[in-house]
């Protein structure tokens, strides 16, 4: 059976197999054997899920992980649950004990279905060999069917060592409620009639843009409204950041100017956005405001559960988000209404945050987060994949990094997973061989999942690691400091390890910098080289403080913001 199940795997253009083998799923693995499908043996299943994220984000289309029962299975769940909260398609197919001793206890026996059940779009446990085949093309398709997300198919190993049967079982789903109906022209009708009466309108770009190729259409909306786009975490990466009214993404570490645009907008046009509160800090101002009529409120989304579960929009919409803008820009018949004070207060904000921390920068011995990230994207060129993981480090990319093709940049933004970014660098490079990746990330993170720096050299993916060395959960300890009453705990690490004897002993090359220079010089060359490189970039955890920052609850007028930026973000009109 698990030859015929590799020859599906081949038709469906499926190039790799990611994972680590073991008893229950030895059958598929042996199949795999000369086979024209590379296996990439990973140190630790996390890594090889959070490569599968990666992997699909940079190639548009699901990878495959494998994993044997039991242990291996539920190393994948961190990994699958960051996958369903950034909606990333990937197919997990994990090995179970045989059927009959299914409920016994079995070595390695792991209800997995039932795990993951609440976070994939689909799961099932094969018990026909018949159905194998068949449940791992619905598998596929699903990861990629409306909203896009992670599937799971348990593999019993007696099923795998079956013969093949000469048909294959129906596998019943309703496909149904994963596919969007066409957009109702009636509301698109409403929402652009709201949109040329607006005064101050405001796109908020969510993650579904990228998944949906609405990018174009969303900039071409912003023109004919002249209309400044703002953006989640992951829609970060739909936007190109210098489009000139693209004003960053905003939220509890997003930009000043960014939370300034959506507090103060009169209409929002959101889109392929699940209204996160890591985007609003808090509701209840928004949703009184569009409960008052103050702001005209309009959520476009392929997932009809998103629409009214934390805000109650104006007018919601669900709907592929390049279908629904494609015929809302048909409707558009208006010319920019004069918000140009607006924009360009908004703008004003922008240049006071950078003189500030140009200024706070300069005063800061050694380096400096948001300066580093400066100096990195003149290294990378235009093209470079950024992958990040989670901490302080990530906050700044998102304040400072800037995003040039759709796509470019790849962090974990619902789960918040750290850990993420070694491997997710990996499975990036291994969709796109021929451009530059760059993985930032912090030292606590890093530590999760550096093991699989061993595949840089077994498999030729000449990733470089730039490491925000602050020697501390940077992120964590920040909350300690501003609501803790400064209390410290479980948050500082020890100078061990050093990360330069870690990757020679990858056999990759390292350096430690000392000046900005250094730092700029090593990384170009070893991008435009194609040359692997870890970095170790040591950063003062007492002055690695990420602003702004809308504290937890708080409304995004509240940001704190960096000492020296005197600005309100509450908009006055004449």
């Amino acid at each position: 059976m698990v030859d015929k199940l590799v020859e599906v795997f081949k038709a469906c253009g499926v190039k790799y197999v990611l994972g680590i083998p073991g008893g229950s799923i030895m059958p598929l693995y042996d199949a795999l054997y000369g086979q024209d499908i590379d296996v990439v043996l990973f140190r630790h299943e996390q890594g090889a899920v959070h490569a599968a994220e990666g992997y699909a984000r940079a190639a548009g289309k699901p990878a495959v992980v494998a994993v044997t029962s039991g242990p291996g299975a539920a190393n994948l769940v961190t990994g699958i649950a960051d996958a369903y909260m950034d909606s990333v398609p990937l197919v997990a197919l994990t090995g179970q004990v045989v059927t009959s001793v299914f409920g016994r206890d079995g070595f390695q026996e792991t209800d997995i279905t039932g795990i993951v059940t609440p976070i994939t779009k689909f799961v099932y446990q094969v018990r026909k060999p018949a159905e194998a085949v068949a449940a791992f093309k619905v598998a596929y398709e699903i990861s990629m069917l409306g909203r896009p997300g992670p599937t799971l198919i348990d593999l019993p190993r007696d099923i795998q060592q079956s013969p093949a049967p000469d048909y294959e079982e129906r596998i019943v789903v309703s496909r149904e409620k994963f596919i969007p109906p066409p957009p109702d022209e009636d509301k698109l009708r409403i929402a652009a009639k709201y949109l040329a009466e607006a005064r101050r309108p405001v796109i908020l770009a969510g993650g579904g843009v990228l998944w949906s190729g609405a990018t174009p259409e969303v900039l071409e909306i912003s023109k004919t409204l002249h209309a400044p786009i703002v953006s989640t975490l992951p829609g970060k990466a739909a936007i190109p950041h210098d489009y000139p009214l693209y004003m960053g993404p905003a939220g509890m570490h997003g930009r000043a100017e960014a939370d300034a645009a959506l507090a103060n907008a009169d209409v929002i046009l959101a889109v392929g956005t699940r209204f996160s509160d890591r985007t609003w800090g808090r509701f209840k101002e928004l949703q009184e405001s569009v409960k008052s009529g103050r702001v005209k409120l309009i959520h476009i989304d392929i997932d009809k559960s998103e629409i009214g579960k934390n805000v109650k929009p104006t007018v919601g919409i669900v709907a592929n988000a390049k279908e629904a803008l494609r015929k809302l820009i048909d409707l558009l018949e208006v010319a920019p209404t004069g918000n140009q004070k607006f924009i360009s207060w908004l703008l004003q904000i922008r240049k006071k945050y950078e003189e500030t921390m140009s200024k706070i920068a300069d005063a800061t011995p050694g380096f400096h987060p948001w300066r580093a990230l400066k100096v990195l994207r003149r290294a990378a060129p235009r093209d470079t994949i950024v992958v990040t993981g989670v901490g302080s480090h990530q906050m700044w990319t998102e304040i400072a990094w800037d995003v040039y093709e759709p796509g470019s940049y790849i962090t974990s933004a619902g789960l918040g997973t750290m850990g993420f970014c070694v491997p997710a660098a990996l499975g990036a490079k291994l969709a796109a061989r021929d451009r530059p990746v760059l993985c930032i990330d912090g030292d606590g993170s890093f530590q999760m999942t550096m093991n699989n720096l061993a595949l840089v050299r077994d498999y030729d993916l000449p990733v470089v690691f730039v490491i925000f060395d602050n020697r501390a959960l940077q992120l964590v300890k920040q909350w300690q400091i501003y609501l803790y009453k400064r209390r410290i705990i479980a948050t500082e690490f020890s100078r061990r390890p050093d990360f330069l004897k870690i990757a020679e002993a990858y056999d990759i090359e390292a350096i430690k910098p000392e000046t900005y220079n250094q730092l700029e010089n090593a990384v170009a060359k070893a991008l435009r080289n194609n040359e692997p490189l870890v970095v170790d970039l040591t950063i003062d955890s007492e002055t690695d403080i990420v602003l702004p920052w809308v504290k937890p609850g708080d409304w995004l007028t509240s940001a704190v913001l960096p000492d020296g930026m005197d600005v309100k973000l509450t908009y006055e009109e004449d």
